[in-house]
This record gives C-alpha cells, structure tokens and sequence, in this order.
C-alpha cells in the first residue's frame, strides 16, 4: 500500500491552491480583481512560545511550549487553514488542553490611526499529542498588514469570528 507523507500532501494541497487560484484569475473579467481565496500568509513553520512574550497583545503561556509541525493558509477572505502535529508542553511533551483556537492578528490603519486587531476562530478538538485541525473563516480588516497567526487554547464559550484585546498563545507563526 502506498503511504503519503506530511510532505507530500503539503505539496499537493499548495499546489492545488495555486492551480484554483490560477485558474479563478484567467477567469476574471477584470485584471485588477482580487480573488476571494487568493492568500495573504502561507507557512509551513511555527514556535512554541517563550513564556509571557507579548506580541500584538497577545500574551504567551506561562509555561514552554514545543510544536512539531504546522502548516497553514490565510487567504484574503479571511479562509484558515492549519494543520498542528506536535503541540505540547515542553517539560512532559504532552498537550493537556482539549481544545486549540488561532487569533489572526493584523496591524490596520482606522481614521489615519494604526491599529492591531486581533480575531479568534472558534473551538477545534485537540488530541493528548497535541494535533489538531483548524479550518473556519474570520472577518479581517481592510487593510490587513503583516498578518500574524498564533495558535492556543479555546476558553470556554469562545466566539468565533470575534474580535479580542488579545489571546493567550502556544505557538505563532514564524522560525
């Protein structure tokens, strides 16, 4: 039986990406249409957290953790999509938290005054060894500039699609 890796089906899944995005643009009527699932932030790396690290008001755990892997995509229509193997505490290497979210975090411009607006997706169920899966849409502003992507937990009754002061996080997006 063959048996496809990480890898590989990373590669596919970008590749099929471009394809439709090619293939939507030959489409287009106008030449300066943006297309709906064209993306902004495509990555194949995360970080585990240094504790209390403050980005965008988004204040790291306070305790280490390691990610593996993770793979995702934000498009301009506000599409996540992100694929976590590995998300765990550093000290005992596992994940004691049944459920992750991310928080798109953009810098914007509103009245001539820049802003950062954080946006957290909803719930997504997250195994012993911390991998999950997270896909949902979140309402970005316009304009979204230098996009940032954090993954952690999912409190209690959290919203999707809800703009936040900032979040806890386990791992951003970044080497």
């Amino acid at each position: 039986m063959m048996r496809i890796t990480r890898r590989q089906w990373m590669a596919a899944f970008v590749v099929t990406a471009a394809a439709a995005a090619f293939t939507a643009q030959v489409t287009a009527t106008r030449a300066d249409l943006e297309l709906e699932d064209e993306p902004i932030l495509a990555f194949t790396t995360m970080r585990g957290n240094v504790p209390n690290l403050d980005i965008n008001d988004n204040l790291s755990a306070g305790s280490p953790w390691v990610v593996r892997d993770a793979d995702g995509i934000l498009s301009i229509d506000g599409d996540i999509n992100i694929l976590v193997r590995g998300l765990v505490l550093a000290n005992g290497g596992t994940n004691p938290v049944h459920n992750f979210r991310a928080i798109v975090s953009c810098t914007t411009v509103v009245n001539g005054v820049q802003e950062i607006v954080n946006i957290t997706t909803g719930a997504f169920p997250a195994d012993a060894r911390g991998n999950c899966i997270i896909h949902d849409r979140v309402t970005l502003p316009n304009p979204c500039y230098a996009p940032i992507v954090f993954v952690g937990p999912a409190p209690q009754g959290v919203v999707r699609n809800t703009e936040i002061e900032g979040g806890t996080w386990f791992a951003v997006t970044g080497n």
